[in-house]
Protein backbone atom coordinates (compact mmCIF):
# COMPACT_ATOMS: atom_id res chain seq x y z
CA UNK A 1 0.00 0.00 0.00
CA UNK A 2 1.34 3.42 -0.96
CA UNK A 3 0.72 4.91 2.48
CA UNK A 4 3.03 2.38 4.12
CA UNK A 5 5.76 3.02 1.56
CA UNK A 6 5.39 6.79 1.90
CA UNK A 7 5.62 6.51 5.68
CA UNK A 8 8.70 4.28 5.53
CA UNK A 9 10.40 6.56 2.99
CA UNK A 10 9.72 9.58 5.23
CA UNK A 11 11.12 7.81 8.29
CA UNK A 12 14.28 6.82 6.41
CA UNK A 13 14.79 10.36 5.12
CA UNK A 14 14.10 12.13 8.43
CA UNK A 15 16.37 9.81 10.39
CA UNK A 16 19.10 9.66 7.76
CA UNK A 17 18.96 5.86 7.57
CA UNK A 18 19.58 3.52 4.67
CA UNK A 19 17.44 0.53 3.80
CA UNK A 20 20.25 -1.76 4.94
CA UNK A 21 20.51 -0.07 8.33
CA UNK A 22 16.79 -0.43 8.98
CA UNK A 23 16.89 -4.04 7.83
CA UNK A 24 19.69 -4.85 10.28
CA UNK A 25 18.42 -2.84 13.25
CA UNK A 26 14.77 -3.85 12.87
CA UNK A 27 15.60 -7.48 12.00
CA UNK A 28 13.71 -7.25 8.71
CA UNK A 29 14.91 -8.46 5.33
CA UNK A 30 16.43 -5.77 3.13
CA UNK A 31 14.43 -7.08 0.16
CA UNK A 32 11.26 -6.57 2.20
CA UNK A 33 12.18 -2.94 2.87
CA UNK A 34 12.94 -2.44 -0.81
CA UNK A 35 9.66 -4.06 -1.88
CA UNK A 36 7.65 -1.85 0.49
CA UNK A 37 9.32 1.24 -0.95
CA UNK A 38 9.28 0.34 -4.64
CA UNK A 39 6.43 -2.11 -5.17
CA UNK A 40 3.96 -1.16 -2.46
CA UNK A 41 4.41 -4.57 -0.83
CA UNK A 42 2.67 -5.09 2.51
CA UNK A 43 4.75 -7.46 4.66
CA UNK A 44 3.49 -9.85 7.33
CA UNK A 45 2.09 -8.38 10.53
CA UNK A 46 5.14 -9.53 12.48
CA UNK A 47 7.35 -7.49 10.15
CA UNK A 48 5.07 -4.47 10.50
CA UNK A 49 5.35 -4.77 14.28
CA UNK A 50 9.15 -4.84 14.05
CA UNK A 51 9.14 -1.69 11.92
CA UNK A 52 6.73 0.06 14.29
CA UNK A 53 8.84 -0.88 17.31
CA UNK A 54 12.07 0.17 15.62
CA UNK A 55 10.71 3.60 14.62
CA UNK A 56 8.96 4.10 17.95
CA UNK A 57 5.44 4.49 16.56
CA UNK A 58 2.34 2.61 17.58
CA UNK A 59 1.73 -0.76 16.01
CA UNK A 60 -1.85 0.35 15.38
CA UNK A 61 -0.63 3.27 13.26
CA UNK A 62 1.51 1.00 11.10
CA UNK A 63 -1.33 -1.51 10.72
CA UNK A 64 -3.56 1.35 9.54
CA UNK A 65 -0.91 2.50 7.05
CA UNK A 66 -0.64 -1.06 5.75
CA UNK A 67 -4.41 -1.31 5.29
CA UNK A 68 -4.94 -4.01 7.94
CA UNK A 69 -7.08 -1.61 9.99
CA UNK A 70 -9.46 1.11 8.77
CA UNK A 71 -8.24 4.70 8.91
CA UNK A 72 -8.57 6.27 12.32
CA UNK A 73 -11.57 8.54 12.72
CA UNK A 74 -10.66 12.19 12.44
CA UNK A 75 -10.34 13.77 15.85
CA UNK A 76 -11.04 17.43 16.46
CA UNK A 77 -7.85 19.33 15.72
CA UNK A 78 -6.25 16.37 13.91
CA UNK A 79 -5.82 18.39 10.73
CA UNK A 80 -4.14 21.18 12.68
CA UNK A 81 -1.92 18.64 14.46
CA UNK A 82 -0.85 17.29 11.07
CA UNK A 83 0.07 20.79 9.93
CA UNK A 84 2.06 21.39 13.10
CA UNK A 85 3.89 18.09 12.61
CA UNK A 86 4.66 19.01 8.99
CA UNK A 87 5.94 22.41 10.11
CA UNK A 88 8.13 20.80 12.77
CA UNK A 89 9.53 18.31 10.26
CA UNK A 90 10.46 21.14 7.90
CA UNK A 91 11.90 23.24 10.74
CA UNK A 92 14.16 20.36 11.78
CA UNK A 93 15.62 20.31 8.27
CA UNK A 94 16.58 24.01 8.41
CA UNK A 95 20.27 24.59 9.24
CA UNK A 96 20.71 25.58 12.90
CA UNK A 97 22.08 29.02 12.07
CA UNK A 98 18.89 29.83 10.08
CA UNK A 99 16.39 28.67 12.71
CA UNK A 100 16.11 32.07 14.48
CA UNK A 101 15.33 33.66 11.11
CA UNK A 102 12.69 31.00 10.42
CA UNK A 103 11.01 31.78 13.75
CA UNK A 104 11.07 35.49 12.89
CA UNK A 105 9.43 34.72 9.54
CA UNK A 106 6.60 32.81 11.21
CA UNK A 107 6.09 35.71 13.65
CA UNK A 108 5.95 38.05 10.64
CA UNK A 109 3.21 35.90 9.08
CA UNK A 110 1.21 36.21 12.29
CA UNK A 111 1.65 40.00 12.39
CA UNK A 112 0.59 40.28 8.74
CA UNK A 113 -2.52 38.23 9.50
CA UNK A 114 -3.40 40.62 12.31
CA UNK A 115 -3.39 43.57 9.91
CA UNK A 116 -6.82 44.15 8.45
CA UNK A 117 -7.01 46.12 5.24
CA UNK A 118 -9.15 49.25 5.53
CA UNK A 119 -10.76 51.18 2.73
CA UNK A 120 -10.45 54.95 3.00
CA UNK A 121 -13.70 56.36 4.31
CA UNK A 122 -14.84 53.16 6.01
CA UNK A 123 -15.05 52.95 9.75
CA UNK A 124 -13.04 50.21 11.47
CA UNK A 125 -15.18 47.15 12.24
CA UNK A 126 -14.98 47.65 16.01
CA UNK A 127 -16.44 51.14 15.76
CA UNK A 128 -19.23 49.98 13.46
CA UNK A 129 -20.20 47.28 15.94
CA UNK A 130 -20.24 49.82 18.76
CA UNK A 131 -22.41 52.22 16.72
CA UNK A 132 -24.82 49.39 15.86
CA UNK A 133 -25.14 48.53 19.52
CA UNK A 134 -25.81 52.20 20.40
CA UNK A 135 -28.44 52.40 17.65
CA UNK A 136 -30.15 49.26 18.96
CA UNK A 137 -30.26 50.73 22.49
CA UNK A 138 -31.77 54.00 21.24
CA UNK A 139 -34.57 52.10 19.42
Amino acid sequence: MAKLGDWLRKELRERGLTQNQVAVYANVGQATISDVLTKGHVPKVETLFRLADFFGVSREQVLRLAGHLPPAPAEPGAEEDALVQALLAEFRRVPDEWKPVAVQQIAQFRRLDELRPQVIGEEPEEEQDGEAAEGAQAA
